[in-house]
C-alpha cells in the first residue's frame, strides 16, 4: 500500500522568510535558526543570513540571549511586515482550529487552545469549483442544475458566471441567468454543472449594478448602552466619530446585514443582545429592495 503523499513545503524567498522572523518574534517573543531551517528546510549558513539582514533592518527589534540560544523580542519591538499584524495572526488561528490549512502554511509556532464556531461542511466539489472559476475567467456559460429552495424540484438554468460571493456561511456564484434575463445569485452547494453552453451571448458584468454599485451601511453604538459600555463598544469596532461605515456591494447588503444580525427593522430593547444598530436604516431598505427589483437569490 502507497504511503499518502507529504504536504507539499513550500519555498519562499527571504522577504518571505524575514516575515516569518517578524511573526514569530510579535507573537512567540523568540526565534531561532532552528525554527527558520525546520520551516523553510534551509541550512543553517541560509538561516543565519536571514537573521542578520533581518538585524540590519530592524535591530531595535531584537537581541540575542546566550541561554536561551534564540533572539528575543526587545521591549521596543515594532512589527517590520503587515504580515504579522493581529488579523492575520487571528486568521491564521482560525484556519489552524479549523484545519482548514496545515500548520506547515502558517507561520503560527505556539497554537493556544483555540474554539470556533460550529459550521455545517458544505458539499461542495473542487471540480465544480474550478469549473465556476474558469467560466468567470473565460467568460462563458454553462447549462446547470439548480435546487431553488422556492421551487420543490430542481430546475435547468444556462448561466453566465461572472463573480463569487461569500456569505459568511455559504458560498455564491453571481451570474446571468439566461432563462429569466436577470442577475442572480446561486448557491454554489445546490448546483451541479452539466456542460458547457456555446453560442449564447454572454451578459457583460459591467451591467450588474447590483454588484457594481458600493453601498454603506452606518453602524452607531445602541443608544441604551451606559458611557462605558458605548466605549467599549467605539473601541471594539473601530469607530470613528462615533460610527462605522461598512462599504459593501449592494448584491451583498442583504447577506451582510443577516451575517451581522442586524436584518431585523426593529431595535432590540436589550442593548447586550444588540451592540449596535443601522443608522441610516431607510436608505439600507430603499437599497435592499431596489436591488430585488432586478435581481434575487434563487
Amino acid at each position: 500500500m502507497e504511503k499518502p503523499a507529504e504536504p507539499l513545503r513550500p519555498r519562499w524567498g527571504q522577504e518571505r522568510r524575514l516575515a516569518f522572523i517578524d511573526t514569530r518574534l510579535q507573537y512567540d517573543g523568540k526565534i531561532n535558526r532552528r525554527d527558520l531551517q525546520e520551516f523553510f528546510d534551509i541550512s543553517t549558513p541560509q538561516a543565519s543570513a536571514d537573521l542578520e539582514t533581518y538585524r540590519t533592518r530592524a535591530g531595535a527589534n531584537l537581541h540575542y540571549d546566550g541561554r536561551e540560544r534564540a533572539y528575543l523580542a526587545a521591549p521596543t519591538f515594532r512589527p517590520l511586515t503587515g504580515r504579522s499584524s493581529a488579523i492575520n495572526y487571528l486568521d491564521d488561528l482560525y484556519r489552524l482550529a479549523s484545519e482548514v490549512i496545515d500548520p506547515l502554511e502558517s507561520f503560527v509556532g505556539f497554537v493556544p487552545p483555540t474554539g470556533v464556531v460550529a459550521t455545517p461542511s458544505r458539499a461542495i466539489t473542487a471540480t465544480e469549483v474550478a469549473t465556476l472559476v474558469r467560466a468567470i475567467r473565460d467568460r462563458t456559460a454553462h447549462e446547470i442544475v439548480y435546487q431553488s429552495m422556492n421551487a420543490p424540484a430542481p430546475v435547468n438554468r444556462v448561466i453566465s458566471p461572472h463573480a463569487m460571493g461569500f456569505d459568511g456561511l455559504r458560498w455564491h456564484v453571481r451570474a446571468w441567468c439566461h432563462q429569466r434575463r436577470v442577475f442572480r445569485d446561486f448557491a454554489v452547494g445546490r448546483l451541479e454543472v452539466l456542460r458547457e453552453v456555446a453560442d449564447v451571448e454572454i451578459a457583460d458584468p459591467a451591467t450588474d449594478r447590483g454588484w457594481t454599485t458600493h453601498v454603506g451601511i452606518v453602524l452607531v453604538p445602541h443608544p441604551h448602552l451606559s458611557p462605558s459600555q458605548r466605549a467599549a463598544v467605539i473601541r471594539d469596532y473601530g469607530m470613528v466619530g462615533d460610527k462605522l461605515v461598512l462599504e459593501c456591494r449592494k448584491a451583498m447588503l442583504f447577506y451582510t446585514l443577516r451575517h451581522l444580525n442586524l436584518q431585523s427593522k426593529k431595535i432590540s430593547d436589550d442593548p447586550a443582545t444588540q451592540h449596535v444598530i443601522v443608522e441610516n436604516r431607510n436608505e439600507v431598505e430603499r437599497w435592499i429592495q431596489e436591488d430585488r427589483a432586478l435581481s434575487s437569490e434563487l
